[in-house]
């Protein structure tokens, strides 16, 4: 009885390690292909923590949160949705910048991409996708572009809107003829065929919306928890910064004011 009692005491201290070796972090949608690379570089250099995503658009993250998510971190892909938890005295400290997302169009058809953004004029192109601008930064970059290249209300009719960027990408090589998506999704194995520039996608010109800037806070409460405090830090570090340029994203810097 004695040894079946240390045995037991045994198994739910290894638990307890366990769980607070695991990191909760909510992450927008743009991050998913990002994820595992991530997660296995935190685990080198932080031996014995984990790291367990849930995926969404940045506002319903947001909204999740506000009603008392349960989530250690919140990663989004811009700062204004992580600063409303900052102002509602949800975070522990302020917004900090972990990289600079990009803004492509993606598209799995014959079109002439030479003609940039303006090639959505045309009769070929019948159905286009973005993200939700009001959930979703990479669609609000997407119609802050289309807006600023003057051509965003001759193309309403031929909107399809993804509620996040995994959704808009799905539409992108399923149904529709091109979609404005993150750059990092090109390391996805369904998009390997057309990751071809020029051919299948274009970058789209950054002066023609605001610089996606990525930003995380660490939830109220959890900061006293090593394996938070340590994912925290790694995210500003040297090999974090490594493992985002490898998906195309650029250094926080690049987005500073």
């Amino acid at each position: 009885m004695r040894k079946s009692l240390a045995l037991l005491f045994a198994l739910l201290v290894s638990v307890g390690l366990g769980a607070q070796g695991r990191v909760l972090v909510a992450a927008a949608s743009n991050l998913g292909v990002v994820a595992p690379a991530l997660a296995s570089a935190f685990a080198r250099n932080y031996p014995g923590n984990t790291v367990e995503f849930t995926f969404g658009a940045s506002g319903a993250l947001v909204a999740q949160l506000l009603n008392g998510a349960p989530f250690e971190l919140f990663l989004s892909a811009d700062t204004a949705m992580p600063q409303r938890l900052v102002e509602g005295g949800l975070t522990e400290g302020a917004v900090q910048v972990y990289a600079l997302g990009s803004l492509i169009f993606l598209t799995t058809r014959k079109l002439d991409l030479a003609k940039g953004l303006a090639l959505l004029l045309d009769p070929a192109v019948i159905q286009f996708a973005i993200s939700n601008p009001e959930t979703a930064p990479y669609g609000l970059a997407a119609r802050q572009a289309l807006v600023n290249a003057g051509i965003y209300e001759k193309l309403r009719s031929k909107l399809v809107m993804g509620q996040n960027v995994t959704q808009t990408l799905q539409f992108t090589l399923t149904s529709v003829d091109g979609g404005f998506v993150n750059k990092s999704a090109l390391a996805a194995k369904e998009v390997a065929p057309f990751d071809i520039e020029g051919r299948y996608w274009f970058a789209v010109d950054p002066a023609l919306y605001e610089p996606i800037t990525q930003g995380f806070v660490v939830m109220k409460g959890y900061q006293t928890r090593p394996a938070v405090r340590a994912f925290a830090a790694f995210l500003s570090s040297p090999q974090a910064r490594a493992v985002f340029a490898r998906f195309g994203y650029g250094p926080p810097e690049a987005g500073s004011p």
